[in-house]
Order: structure tokens, then sequence, then C-alpha cells
């Protein structure tokens, strides 16, 4: 599969992680255990819109979203999210404008994401809602604000993955 190929299932991806994140918020005041299952969706949705803005270039490489040390693997987030901020693979607007505090936050919650996923006594971190809003932030960022690739190639994901976020943002806001 060529770079430009994986847009499209990205986003399909990113959206299902979104509307995970959002049932799931609707229902932490009563059971906080439901953050677990926010933040497996909203870092699924962020590696996923990493991925797409990575592969929407013409000049985009497979080999740009790839885990260079296992051969098949996806690249792990914070590799992502590295090469999404640096010139090398995105150019200004499209390169993620992040500072070192913003991906510390989304590290964390990468983090809780894995220890639920994996079965590990997971710690939720008292940052949860504003690490969702900064991973938030940067889900807008590569497919709202400065889409690497061409948005009316993907018009449904282009629409649907606006709601999700301002959905989101709305509810989120709402807890903190």
């Amino acid at each position: 599969m060529n770079a430009a190929e994986k847009v499209g299932p990205a986003l399909s991806a990113a959206l299902e992680g979104l509307k995970l994140a959002r049932r799931e918020l609707d229902h932490v005041e009563q059971d906080p255990e439901r953050w677990r299952w926010v933040a497996v969706g909203l870092v699924t949705a962020l590696k996923c819109v990493a991925m797409a803005a990575l592969s929407g270039y013409e000049t985009a490489s497979a080999d740009d979203t790839a885990d260079l040390n296992v051969s098949g693997k996806v690249a792990p987030l914070s590799l992502l999210l590295r090469r999404a901020r640096s010139d090398r693979y995105l150019a200004p607007p499209e390169q993620l404008p992040a500072r070192g505090a913003q991906i510390d936050a989304v590290m964390r919650l990468a983090e809780y994401r894995n220890e639920v996923v994996h079965g590990v006594l997971a710690n939720r971190p008292g940052t949860i809602v504003s690490d969702g809003q900064v991973a938030l932030d940067m889900i807008a960022h590569f497919v709202i604000r400065a889409p690497a690739f061409d948005p009316a190639n993907h018009a449904v994901y282009s629409a649907l993955l606006p709601d999700e976020v301002s959905a989101i943002t709305r509810r989120l806001a709402a807890l903190g």
C-alpha cells in the first residue's frame, strides 16, 4: 500500500476512535473507569490522523509512518509526532506546531492508554481532561486547520471528524 492509500483507512479509524471517546465521555461522571476507553479512543484517533497527515503529500513514502526497527509495523505515537513536527516530513502549515509540554501531555495519555490495553493496573493521570484537550487540539490541527491530504478526496471524513472533535471538546470543557 502506498502512502496515499493510507489516508482514507487512517481517517476511518480516527473517526471510530473519536466515536468511542465521545460515547464513553457521556458516562465518566457516573463511572470514572470509563476514562480508560476515552484514552483509548483519543490516542487511537491521534495516531491515525498523524498517519493520515504523514501520508497526505504526493511525495509521501510508505516508510513515513513505518517503524523502521520492526518490519511491517506502524511507528509508535511518539515517533509519528516527532515526524509530524519535522520539516523533513511536513511543511508549515501542515507541520504540527507542538511544544514539548504538549507532547508530554499526549504521551501521558498514551501511557495511560497502554496500561489499559495491556491489562496493567492503570493509574489515571490527574491531568486527563487537559491531556485530552491537547490531544484533541492536535487532532483538529491534522484534520481541520491544516490537513496535509486533500479534504475533497475524503469528504465524508472531512465532514464527520470536525463534528466529533467539536462535541468532545465541549464535553471535556464541561468536565474541566
